[in-house]
């Protein structure tokens, strides 16, 4: 069938388009290194999305797992529950730090943490295949298909992506975005939707299931400053004034019984996996 659209190609178009995508692809380390702190501290009470990932991947016990873009074990832990073997991949040092401590607190010693980018990683040689591979929230590669492809070889049972649908933050959140980075800004930071990986796959004669889902992220702060200096910490470190970021807090954070500041967003989501034929 003739393709009308090269979905790999206009992935890496509006890659370039960015300088901070392009920074993030040449040395992911240093982006995330930084971040790792305020990183856990943003999922540290999240929950419900983890629970429904864990669900939608279903592992069978004695599984070997690979989890791309690990980030701070947020999968990785309480696969490491389930599974025979998880294996972490993450560019960040700091990152798989705190992954460890994670693994440390609950006991679990069924893990190994591989330091590489994923672009650098041969299978075969860095890693071995797993029954399963996933890749939550981690796709933000130049070559899309050429990392896709390589997630494929890297499972011998099945493959689960988690993305974004549609806008990449909701309404609330990019007005804060406008007002902290500007309307130019704007359009050079997240990556477009689940469609693009999608329709890579099915270039690749790859027809993955899809379902999309409203995943709720509830973080728990002690106080509205605690929030506006974790978002910074994540977003723009150099920022000087806060007004912004506090003003939207006051706004969307709510009080618990406990007398905590939560944030509750919901973001639609989109699982994309595909099994793979028996031999």
């Amino acid at each position: 069938m003739h393709r009308i659209i090269d979905w790999n190609e206009l992935w890496k178009a509006i890659h370039i388009s960015s300088p901070e995508r392009l920074a993030k692809s040449r040395d992911p380390a240093a982006a995330w290194d930084r971040r790792a702190s305020a990183y856990r501290r943003v999922t540290r009470g999240e929950k419900e999305a983890t629970r429904l990932e864990l669900e939608i991947i279903n592992l069978q016990g004695g599984e070997t797992v690979l989890d791309v873009g690990a980030g701070t074990g947020r999968l990785a832990v309480p696969i490491a529950r389930t599974a025979v073997h998880v294996t972490a991949l993450d560019p960040s040092e700091g990152m798989l730090n705190v992954l460890r401590e994670r693994m440390a607190a609950e006991g679990l010693t069924n893990y190994s943490c591989v330091k590489m980018r994923w672009e650098d990683v041969v299978i075969g040689r860095d890693i071995e295949p797993h029954e399963i591979a996933i890749a939550a929230f981690s796709l933000g590669f130049y070559d899309l298909a050429a990392a896709l492809e390589k997630l494929d070889a890297a499972a011998t049972r099945a493959v689960y992506l988690f993305w974004h649908a549609g806008e990449w933050r909701g309404p609330e959140e990019m007005a804060l975005y406008r007002a902290v980075f500007g309307e130019e800004a704007i359009m050079r930071k997240g990556y477009p939707d689940y469609i693009f990986p999608v329709n890579i796959l099915h270039d690749a004669g790859i027809y993955p299931n899809v379902r999309i889902y409203n995943a709720v992220w509830e973080t728990v702060y002690e106080s509205p400053e605690e929030a506006a200096r974790t978002w910074v910490a994540m977003h723009n470190p150099g920022m000087e004034d806060l007004s912004p970021v506090r003003d939207y807090f006051a706004r969307v954070l709510y009080r618990d019984e406990a007398g905590k500041y939560v944030e509750t967003t919901r973001r639609p989501t989109a699982a994309v996996w595909w099994e793979k034929e028996e031999s």
